[in-house]
């Protein structure tokens, strides 16, 4: 009776660890917030570019899962899909609230176009420039950029545990880890452009 009890207590165990994995893992870019991300593209152009890059960034799902998917749009093919950090007053583990505004240290929502690379603060990063005036026509100047950080990986997701395991945050950017964001600029076809998806966040 005692080693059944054990027996199905490890394999409980294993199921848990392997649920936790899977969820973590897996992609997790929504269908709407893949549609919504090329209508926005094709409204804001009067077409979707037959060249170039689409990262849509799916606030809709926990900060722990693979929320980011990059397409090329040349080849209508996924080239990464990673994790992807939102501000530190816009939630703990979903982003709640999305801000235009200068100072909130939130995220911001809608489309953006990537600029050009530059080094900074945080070492390589790619410019924005908001292209929703009042979604995130302030992001030039919040400093509203795309670059690595630490504390995009699963040690801060474990580190964070007391928070329902919630990704670092960052001050608004949109923060990769270092191998994500190595990845990125390597695979970069321009022009390219960033959406900032949310289906239910409050907008300030």
């Amino acid at each position: 009776m005692k080693r059944r009890v054990i027996i199905l207590l490890f394999l409980l165990i294993v199921l848990t660890v392997a649920a936790i994995g899977w969820f973590l893992e897996s992609p997790s870019v929504s269908s709407n917030a893949r549609a919504v991300s090329i209508s926005a593209l094709r409204y804001k152009l009067g077409r979707v570019p037959k060249k170039g890059t689409l990262i849509i960034v799916d606030f809709s799902q926990a900060s722990q899962t693979k929320r980011l998917e990059v397409i090329n749009l040349g080849t209508g093919r996924t080239i990464l899909r990673g994790r992807i950090a939102h501000g530190k007053n816009s939630g703990g583990v979903y982003a709640s609230e999305l801000s235009n505004t200068i100072g909130s240290i939130q995220s911001s929502a809608g489309l953006f176009s990537i600029g050009d690379s530059f080094n900074g603060e945080h070492g390589a990063s790619l410019r924005l420039r908001g292209l929703d005036p009042h979604l995130n026509g302030n992001a030039e100047k919040r400093g509203i950029i795309i670059h690595s950080g630490d504390y995009v990986s699963l040690r801060s997701v474990i580190a964070n545990w007391r928070e329902v395991f919630r990704l670092g945050r960052s001050e608004g950017c949109f923060v990769l880890s270092t191998t994500d964001f190595q990845q990125l600029e390597e695979k970069l076809v321009r022009p390219a452009y960033l959406y900032s998806y949310s289906k239910d966040a409050k907008l300030l």
